[in-house]
Parts: structure tokens; sequence; C-alpha cells
């Protein structure tokens, strides 16, 4: 009989969360699931659902479960929650067992500006950045290499929809147009950068599992395809020449923090460098080609192994809903996504499961 006396809260309820559902469940955890009605992992089968319709209430219902269960275990799916959490509850850090933990190190990460300034101490190349506030006030807007991509230093909305998720401004008079529209928060929590292009297939991603700054369980990927920017459809595990070097210049960076948890660091390799973008310190969306490389992943990062095996075969990554989506526009890569969908030993699926359909077919309703 199972025994689900053990209980664990999960936060944010997207891809990422519904991995993480289904596993701790499937430990025989009684998992306790916070998000937002309409995310994906509020269809699975699994998870004590907890929707929640609002910043306050949010906050409400997470001071309630730790009044109920004191300490519990709390897993952070989520980089707006966890923003949110971070800016305007800090105090569920004491409430609660927070993975992924160690709040400096959080802000380090989680905040572009900051993790450059890692970079640049592990002597790790990124691209040239400038926040926004800066640009205008200190008149930058003619000295900048253009084109410029303008992203959000960090989350900083949960339920208000940004203005966009990154932008490309080709020259000084759509910076300047940029400028003018901005309120005085979004300027300060901008960034300009410059552009190291738009070829997707030079971008990679180093995907691990960290304690205490310490990389114990990771892998290394190239985002083959893209279902819009940020959003991948096709993701393959990297061997190639520059893995050792994508290895090498995440783990300088990591090794100056304290952090522990779940995180991912974007690269774009341009003309034979590699430059850091971004590190997301928190469950990423390809999660569940981790557990493909290391089946044991799970009671592994909970103690329940000591040493997790590690799978010596390539792994891929793949969505299929939005990669058909891809390959409508561009026929030429059906024979790419066939590949992988019938290479069984070495893929996995984002969201299909066949003990836990529905959210899959929710996602064919949006």
């Amino acid at each position: 009989m199972k025994n689900y006396s053990e209980k664990i809260l999960v936060v944010g309820a997207g891809p990422q969360a519904l991995f993480l559902v289904r596993e701790f469940s499937r430990l025989n955890y009684h998992v306790i699931l916070v998000g937002k009605k309409n995310e994906i992992a509020m269809y699975s089968k699994y998870a004590e659902k907890k929707a929640i319709s609002s910043e306050e209430h949010l906050v409400l219902e997470l001071n309630s479960l730790a009044n109920t269960y004191p300490k519990l275990k709390a897993y952070i799916a989520s980089g707006f929650y966890l923003a949110f959490l971070m800016n305007h509850f800090p105090r569920f850090f004491q409430l609660y067992q927070v993975m992924p933990g160690h709040k400096v190190s959080l802000e380090q990460l989680m905040t572009k500006s900051k993790t450059y300034e890692l970079a640049k101490n592990g002597e790790v190349l990124f691209p040239q950045t400038h926040l926004l506030e800066d640009v205008e006030n200190q008149k930058l807007v003619n000295q900048l290499n253009y084109p410029q991509i303008v992203k959000w230093n960090k989350d900083i909305f949960l339920f208000t929809k940004p203005r966009f998720k990154t932008q490309l401004i080709k020259n000084v008079a759509e910076m300047i147009d940029l400028l003018k529209i901005l309120s005085e928060q979004e300027k300060t929590s901008l960034i300009s950068q410059d552009f190291l292009g738009a070829d997707l297939k030079n971008n990679f991603s180093y995907g691990a599992y960290v304690d205490e700054g310490k990389v114990k369980l990771d892998i290394c990927v190239n985002e083959v395809r893209h279902f819009r920017s940020g959003v991948s459809s096709v993701v393959e595990e990297y061997v190639g020449d520059y893995a050792q070097e994508i290895k090498r210049q995440a783990e300088a960076v990591l090794h100056q923090t304290k952090f522990t948890g779940f995180l991912d660091v974007e690269f774009k390799l341009r003309d034979g460098k590699l430059y850091l973008l971004e590190v997301n310190p928190r469950p990423f969306g390809f999660i569940k080609i981790m557990k493909k490389k290391y089946p044991e992943l799970i009671p592994y990062v909970i103690g329940l192994k000591l040493i997790a095996y590690k799978n010596p075969k390539p792994v891929k990554w793949i969505n299929v809903l939005r990669d058909l989506v891809l390959i409508f526009k561009n026929p030429s890569e059906a024979v790419h996504m066939l590949k992988v969908l019938f290479d069984f030993n070495k893929r996995t699926f984002d969201v299909w499961d066949i003990h836990d359909p529905l959210p899959f077919f929710y996602q064919l309703k949006r």
C-alpha cells in the first residue's frame, strides 16, 4: 500500500512542474501543487491542486499551507513565481525548505547584470550590456552597437503580461522610440545588449543539478529547433567540440555561488567564441531530458540514491505538438523529426505520458 504521509509543495504549474509532480507522486509523496488554473500541470491526475487567481491569493495560500505544514519541502518550478517570491514574499524562504536554495546566489543568478559580474570574475565572455535606465540617463543611445536586443534583467511580472519577452532594436531611432513608451519601472528592469545573431542552431544550454555551487549531474544540449524565442521543440545532447568548454565556463560561474537546485546556463556561439547569455536558476523547460540521461535523477536529488547511473547514449527531447507546427512551416525538417520520434532508446517527450495523458490533450485545446 502506498504511503502518502510525506508531503512536498510544488509552486508554479508549467511543464517543469508537471515533471516534478509526476516524479514525486510516483515515489509515493503527497504533492501539493500551487498554480494558476490554466497552467498545464493543473490538468495532471497527480497532486492536490491549489488554484490561485492573483498574487495576493498566492501569498494567502502559501501562508495557509505553512501554518498547516510547517517547514514543508517546497520546489519552485517557474522563474516568474521565483522572482515574485524573492521580490514580494521573501518570508516564503523562512516558512519552507526551498529548492532552489541560497537566496544570495539566487539573486545573483536570476539577475542578468549580476550574473555577468560572476562571468567577468570567471573570465567568461558575455555580450556588452547596459541597463536601459543607464542608456537613457547616460545618453548612450548613439554609442551602442546596433542591432541591440532588449530583454528583462530579471522577471518582474506574475499575473501581468509583460510588454514583450525580447525586442530587437535595429537602430538609434528605434531605441529612442522604445525609451519614449517605457515606464520608469520597465527602464530599471530591462537591459540592452549587443545582438549576437539569429542563428538558433548556435544556441547551447548546460543543464545541471547543483549542490552548494558544485555540479553533481549535468548535460550539455543543442537546441535544434525553436517553436518561438526561448521555447524549444527539439533538444539533443551535445558532445561536440565545444561541450567541454561549455561545461568549464558554466562551472566557472556556478563555483562562485552556494546555489543548490536545478538550473540551465545558456550560451551563444559566435565566430568560434562562446558567450554567456543567461542562467535560469530553476527547473528548465526540457528538464525531462535529464531524467533520460540519469534515470534515477529524482531519487538522487532527494537523497534516496548516493549515485545516479548515467545513460551512456546521447539523449534527445521533443515536444511533438510544437515541432509539428514548425514542420508544417518547413517540411524539409520532417525527416529529422521522424528520426527523433522513432529513436525509442534515446528520446523522451516533453508533456506526453501514457499514464497521465490529460495535460497533453490540454495542449491541443490551447
